[in-house]
């Protein structure tokens, strides 16, 4: 999989290399149920309905440690979310800045949705991002 820069991702790389934005050191990785179609370029927070309840919760991605860089592409290690009930239809991953929701990249599922009904499902990302 490859995730796609989305506005916000693409401005907050330009303000940390730059400007005077410190270095983000975490960020989240989310699943989206809606929009059922990968996220526009201009895709907000706001625009993204996660699931909710039955065990979700984001993951935390650690700046050098959890990625690596070869060429253009960094890949961060694989993430397993595991449901302990029903999330319905998943179409895809994004990943933002934890304290302020900006977006910085997503990628639909090219073989899903997946749909997470049942206690013990689990959907397994290894986020990878390329720069071109």
């Amino acid at each position: 999989m490859a995730g796609k820069l989305l506005n916000e991702g693409e401005n907050r790389i330009a303000n940390q290399l730059f400007e005077a934005t410190a270095l983000d050191s975490t960020l989240e990785l989310r699943l989206y149920c809606a929009p059922t179609t990968e996220p526009p370029e201009d895709a907000v927070f706001a625009d993204i309905t996660e699931p909710s309840g039955a065990g979700y919760a984001a993951k935390t991605l650690t700046r050098g440690t959890d990625w690596t860089v070869v060429t253009d592409t960094a890949t961060c290690v694989a993430q397993t979310f595991s449901a302990t009930g029903s999330w319905g239809n998943v179409y895809g991953y994004f990943i933002c800045v934890p304290t302020t929701h900006e977006m910085i990249c997503c990628e639909q599922f090219s073989d899903g949705p997946y749909n997470i009904i049942l206690n013990g499902q689990s959907i397994t990302v290894t986020p990878t991002i390329t720069l071109s």
